[in-house]
This record gives structure tokens, C-alpha cells and sequence, in this order.
């Protein structure tokens, strides 16, 4: 079991994450990390969520670590985990993530596990968007709204499951090339976001690693797609 602090206790009644834990709707899939309870630990005022233990970490880390082996069969399997987890959440429960990154998919016994639903909706909220996120996995359409942009939009811009179907392609991406896209993590250190956002926004993209499968490729620049022209 893990064991999460909420910062608040407000925020057992407002959060989309304690909201949709709550009331069950996502705890039935076996890409997704369960959620087990509520505890309030001793001398603690706040509430803490308990969710199934993920002992292999962060996709991220597991991606970064140079010692483990990662060959083509494991790279379609984990693709299949995360897919399979985001279309249940899109099409069976109608809920958008609305922040897929490595930090946010945990790894237990060689299965992947969806985590972090902070940013989480339902989809017929019809949110308004929000400049929030991990910059190569977001909607591309949210930097037009961005600093970085002279542009303004007339009407909000709505968020839709497409969003998460962009982060996909960054993922799918990133399990063959075992790199941060666009080398953000290094950049990050920098506060160097703006080249990126612009560049993202001009329609520039990762390229793809040599001898990656070609339908492989097809597929993860096919939802790179899918945010165009909204």
C-alpha cells in the first residue's frame, strides 16, 4: 500500500482525484492503480489517500535506467497497458485524464498502472482549458494561450479526450527512444520551456528512432495528429 497526503481537507470535497476515487468509477481496471481508502495518520489534521503499492516506480525512471533491458516486445506491451487503460477511462467511463506523463504511470511487477488523477474530468464537464501540465505532453492547442504567444482565442478553449490521445504519441514515442522529449528534463534545470512550447506549436515533432517498427510509428505519429485543427 502507498500512502498519499492530501494537502487539505477542503480538498476531500473538491478534488476531481478524491472525487472520482470516491465514487468507485476508475477502480476497475488493471492498468489503473487502485484505490484503496482514506486514513488520517496520527497528529496528522489532513486526510491521506491509500493506493495499491507500485514497487517498480515511475515509468520515467524505469525508461532512464540504462541497466534494464527494454526490447521491442516490452515496449508494445506497455503500450498496450497504457492504451487499454485510456480507452476504458474515455469510452466505458467517460473520463479525460488530462495529464499523461512517465511521472505519472507507475510500473508493478512488469504491468503498467495509470496514476495522478488531480487533473482529472469528466468529459461531458465541457472544462475550459487550462495552461497546466507537462509541456511535451499537452495539448498543443493550450499554447496558443501561452505566454509565448501574441494570439488570443475569441471563445475558451475546451479540453477534450483528444488531449490524452496527443499525450499517447509522446509516450508511444518515448518507449522507443527511452528519451525526454525534446530533451526537457535537461531544459527543465534551465527554465528553457518557451523554445519548446514554440516549437511544439509550429508543428515540430520527435522524429522517429531507428529500426522502430513502422506501424509502430505510424500508430504513435497518428495521435500526434490528433489535436490539429480543433
Amino acid at each position: 500500500m502507498y500512502v498519499g497526503k492530501v494537502r487539505q481537507s477542503s480538498q476531500l470535497k473538491n478534488s476531481s482525484r478524491v472525487l472520482i476515487f470516491l465514487t468507485g468509477i476508475i477502480n476497475y481496471h488493471p492498468n489503473i492503480i487502485q484505490f484503496c481508502g482514506l486514513t488520517k495518520l496520527q497528529d496528522e489534521k489532513n486526510y491521506s489517500l491509500v493506493l495499491e503499492y507500485a514497487e517498480g516506480g515511475t515509468l520515467g525512471k524505469y525508461l532512464r535506467d540504462d541497466t534494464i533491458s527494454f526490447e521491442w516486445e516490452s515496449q508494445l506491451k506497455f503500450a498496450k497497458d497504457i492504451a487499454s487503460a485510456i480507452s476504458w477511462l474515455h469510452d466505458d467511463v467517460g473520463i479525460i485524464h488530462g495529464d499523461l506523463h512517465p511521472n505519472n504511470i507507475l510500473i508493478n511487477n512488469g504491468t503498467i498502472k495509470i496514476a495522478d488523477f488531480g487533473c482529472s474530468y469528466l468529459k461531458r464537464s465541457n472544462r475550459n482549458a487550462q495552461v497546466q501540465g507537462v509541456i511535451p505532453y499537452m495539448d498543443p492547442n493550450l499554447f496558443e494561450q501561452s505566454p509565448c504567444s501574441s494570439e488570443t482565442r475569441e471563445h475558451p478553449y475546451i479540453l477534450t479526450e483528444k488531449a490524452d490521445i496527443y499525450s499517447l504519441g509522446v509516450l508511444f514515442w518515448e518507449l522507443t527512444s527511452r528519451k525526454s522529449p525534446f530533451d526537457f528534463e535537461k531544459k527543465t534545470t534551465k527554465g528553457d520551456h518557451s523554445s519548446i512550447k514554440m516549437n511544439i506549436r509550429n508543428g515540430i515533432r520527435e522524429k522517429p528512432v531507428k529500426d522502430t517498427n513502422d506501424k509502430f510509428i505510424a500508430l504513435y505519429e497518428s495521435k500526434m495528429l490528433a489535436t490539429r485543427n480543433r
